[in-house]
């Protein structure tokens, strides 16, 4: 095989290659903010805006907006008993966590004021 035509078709085909993994679909991002300006707010929403209350089961990405040092996020699964990930009280700032969620009920809050600043949503099958 010539090497200009070898060289062309390794690049068309790494071009496929790269081309279907920047064309698979990325995770659902669901917002999570706290604390802003240290108010005592919570909130986890999807980027149009919109109040999560129910997702269909999958793999998703948070993106935890975190901007008190009084105040935390944690999420956890009412259905399973178990916390998924939380913020720490003292750290500010933004982190990102690819959970995938099973069917069941799951609650949000901060930690210091857990009665207050509170949210729950359902994931369904």
């Amino acid at each position: 095989m010539n090497r200009c035509v070898f060289i062309g078709v390794l690049v068309i085909l790494s071009g496929s290659v790269l081309g279907s993994a920047a064309a698979a679909p990325a995770n659902p991002i669901l917002i999570g903010r706290v604390g802003k300006h240290n108010a005592y707010t919570i909130s986890l929403k999807l980027p149009s805006g919109r109040r999560v209350t129910t997702v269909p089961t999958g793999t998703y990405t948070f993106v935890i907006h975190d901007y008190s040092r009084f105040h935390n996020f944690a999420l956890g699964s009412q259905t399973e008993n178990k916390r998924l990930f939380t913020t720490g009280i003292r750290w500010k700032g933004t982190k990102r966590y690819t959970l995938t969620l099973a069917p069941g009920s799951y609650a949000f809050a901060c930690s210091a004021h857990f009665r207050t600043m509170n949210g729950t949503f359902v994931v369904t099958p």
